[in-house]
């Protein structure tokens, strides 16, 4: 076994042990390795922020993807487009990071890829910037990176009820 399959092989494991197995039925285990994937490449860490990985983005995501009130559209944009990604770059997952990076911007050149990304970075953007309680934005790591204030009160509960 190559070092990147094992290394894929490894990641497959640890991500199922994350999800839990009603969405593992209804969306292939690819699509959320995939996400979170380009995501690390649309959201590096750099000197002063923290990358998709650390501010945790596709817990985010899974959080939100969940929720009924998500928006179906985004939903399948997101999850077909990262099956659609795959099916046109393969080896993605097994790349370097170069390989990875160039395979995104080949992506992007088409208008439904370029669709796909702009709503990765949407959601990575509100994964990194929103309140922790929904997934994202672990120990507030984006904020501290921002030196952002949070408003006061902040939220309790992730949804609000309906009265």
């Amino acid at each position: 076994m190559k070092r990147r399959e094992f290394i894929l092989s490894t990641a497959l494991i640890s991500l199922s042990k994350t999800l839990n197995s009603k969405e593992l039925e209804q969306y292939d285990i690819n699509s959320w390795l995939i996400l979170e994937e380009v995501l690390e490449i649309l959201f590096p860490k750099t000197n002063t922020m923290p990358s998709s990985k650390e501010f945790l983005a596709i817990k985010y995501l899974k959080e939100v993807t969940s929720h009924y009130s998500f928006d179906k559209e985004d939903k399948k944009l997101l999850f077909q487009g990262s099956l659609d990604f795959y099916d046109a770059f393969p080896k993605f997952l097994v790349s370097n990071k170069k390989e990875k990076e160039d395979f995104v911007k080949r992506a992007n050149r088409s208008s439904y890829g370029q669709e796909w990304i702009n709503i990765l970075i949407y959601y990575g953007i509100e994964a990194m910037l929103s309140d922790p309680i929904y997934g994202g934005n672990k120990d507030e790591i984006a904020w501290k990176s921002l030196n952002h204030e949070t408003g006061k009160p902040q939220p309790k509960q992730k949804y609000a009820k309906v009265i």
